[in-house]
């Protein structure tokens, strides 16, 4: 180690008065972009350029003056750093640095020792790095932002090379693959057991054409996990590029729609059987909007006007009714949708244009969007001998099925192609004391003794094997009370939108009473 030497007196001209006599050197002293220092092994500066005065805040005169040690931070270490200059020859590191009125700031340091006339000499050179480390500052939480996006991102996000192979994946895509992040890092994507046959072709179809493209991509495939399962995910490809526009990394962001796919399908379902129920339901049933203009209305009710239920969209009762009779049932639209009361059970005489009347029970309730606001109204009307008490609605057709058949005193009903239940109204689960719940998923050998469920079974296998309707057979039923009921019976084939018949429909009326009233007249005519 250079041992520590005593500063020289000011007036040794060797070194401290006139240390820079090449004209060469001078130059190059000034010109260096950084504070530039000439010292002796304990600090003493002997020189300094033009740079250190603009940078450190002092004048020329009164750097001469300083150590080295004056212009660290307080609490910097000049014995380590004295150590290991003499046992390296130089150093290179970060500090701190004060200047003149005390402010400090980031420096990144460079020192050499030397001898001139045999005398240990160090020169230092001092940067000002605020700005590259605001940069890396900047840099640091904006990589803190990216990773908190990348690993919290309800999207799953796989990063990969030109090649495929997985340079990243967040924990997202970990839970819905059922793997750890070390089990996919570094393995080629398209060598493990993530792709289905279905989507391999298509993922390596939509990377060539990404390529050749270079536009952003999205489309829906099947993704496997690792227990088998096969999801329906929704997959936006897109790459990351360099600055000359080269390829650098592709990335996959995947969306689990599994459960978005079900809930359509579930969705599609529900809108057929809530149209088979319109088409084949005997009372009328229409939908307005807040202008009473007719949206929806099935075949009865545009059958009672002498048209179409698509003439009737658009219009409203004053295109029907007289004048008179039309402004009423506008104003007490008007009060539904004001006040948001349903009218239940209302009798009505309506006199029809062409001169008919007709007496009927009408049930008008509010229309509510899914924010609970009101858009319209909806009714449903029939003759006085069928009365109909109408409950709630909206606008989702799942909602307004059960609507329909929970509002009706007939039992209705509807039975996939092994008929068994799909969906009871709570007249037909009354019947057997249970919920309507309970009877999906079940037959009617469930409920009914086995010889009548063997003659309804006989039925419904007709109407799927002929596609023929069965209308107002009267059939004998025991209750789970052990009475005997008539009923008057209409089944139907139920079709998809392409007219494949998967299931049957049946509205059922118990007629008991009548019977019983028909046997009695019987007898006493005999």
């Amino acid at each position: 180690m250079v041992q520590e030497m005593k500063p020289p007196e000011k007036k040794d001209e060797d070194y401290r008065t006139k240390p820079l006599t090449d004209e060469r050197y001078q130059t190059l002293f000034e010109s260096i972009n950084a504070a530039a220092f000439l010292s002796t092994y304990d600090g003493q500066i002997i020189e300094a350029n033009q740079r250190s005065c603009e940078l450190l805040g002092y004048s020329w005169d009164e750097l001469l003056r300083l150590s080295l040690r004056d212009i660290f931070r307080e609490g910097f270490d000049w014995e380590q750093f004295q150590e290991e200059n003499a046992a390296r020859g130089g150093l290179h590191l970060e500090s701190e640095s004060m200047k003149k009125d005390g402010d400090l700031f980031p420096a990144e340091v460079s020192s050499s020792l030397f001898r001139m006339k045999d005398k240990p000499m160090m020169f230092v050179l001092v940067w000002d790095i605020t700005e590259r480390k605001q940069a890396e500052k900047k840099l640091r939480e904006s990589e803190k932002k990216y990773r908190g996006l990348f690993e919290y991102t309800t999207y799953g996000i796989i990063v990969l090379d030109a090649h495929g192979d997985i340079l990243d994946v967040n924990t997202k895509v970990c839970q819905l693959f059922d793997y750890t992040k070390e089990e996919l890092i570094g393995k080629n994507l398209l060598s493990i057991e993530l792709l289905t046959p279905t989507s391999l072709p298509v993922v390596v179809g939509q990377f060539e054409q990404l390529l050749s493209e270079k536009t952003a991509k999205n489309y829906t495939t099947e993704i496997k996990s690792r227990d088998g399962v096969v999801l329906t995910v929704e997959i936006s490809s897109f790459f990351l590029v360099k600055k000359n526009n080269e390829v650098d990394n592709f990335v996959l962001s995947i969306r689990n729609i599994t459960s978005r796919i079900e809930s359509e399908r579930r969705r599609m379902i529900e809108h057929q059987l809530f149209q088979a129920l319109l088409n084949i339901i005997p009372d009328s049933v229409y939908f307005k909007d807040t202008r009473h203009r007719y949206i929806l209305v099935n075949p009865t009710k545009a059958k009672y006007n002498h048209t179409t239920p698509a003439d009737m969209v658009g219009k409203t009762d004053f295109d029907y009714l007289p004048e008179e009779l039309a402004k009423i049932v506008h104003d007490d639209e008007e009060q539904i949708m004001l006040t948001g009361a349903p009218q239940m059970d209302k009798i009505e005489k309506i006199t029809r244009n062409d001169g008919n009347i007709q007496w009927i029970s009408a049930a008008k309730m509010p229309w509510y969007d899914d924010e609970g606001n009101i858009i319209g109204v909806m009714g449903i009307s029939r003759d006085i001998t069928d009365i109909q008490t109408a409950k709630h609605h909206s606008s989702r057709h799942h909602e307004l099925l059960q609507l329909l058949m929970d509002t009706i005193p007939d039992s209705i009903y509807f039975k996939d192609k092994n008929n068994k239940f799909i969906l009871v109204n709570k007249t037909k689960a009354s019947h057997w004391n249970v919920t309507p719940e309970d009877m999906v998923g079940k037959t009617d050998y469930d409920f009914l003794p086995q010889e009548q469920a063997e003659q309804v079974d006989k039925d419904d296998k007709h109407i799927l094997e002929t596609g023929e309707s069965i209308i107002n057979k009267i059939e004998k039923i025991k209750g789970s009370d052990g009475l005997n009921r008539w009923f008057s019976v209409t089944k139907v084939p139920m079709k998809d939108d392409k007219g494949a018949i998967i299931g049957t429909m049946g509205i059922s009326r118990n007629i008991t009473e009548w019977k019983r009233l028909a046997e009695v007249k019987s007898e006493k005519l005999t």
